[in-house]
């Protein structure tokens, strides 16, 4: 399975740690940042349940619509 939410299709984020010291900014890393991906089951049109992996932004959405 990838990792990529099935109905937006986010995927892996970059972000940036920054290095500090009392004088300043020393440096930055850069890292991937997953996306935080939840295994469900809906219901679809025909009545079959169907297990697919979401984002929680997108699940959040699904459960206020319902």
């Amino acid at each position: 399975m990838s990792k990529e939410c099935q109905i937006c299709g986010k995927t892996k984020m970059n972000g940036m740690k920054i290095k500090r010291d009392s004088q300043g900014i020393l440096g930055h890393n850069r890292y991937p940042r997953e996306v935080n991906l939840q295994n469900t089951t809906i219901i679809d049109e025909k009545g079959n349940n169907k297990k697919i992996r979401v984002c929680t932004k997108c699940l959040k959405k699904m459960k206020q619509d319902a």
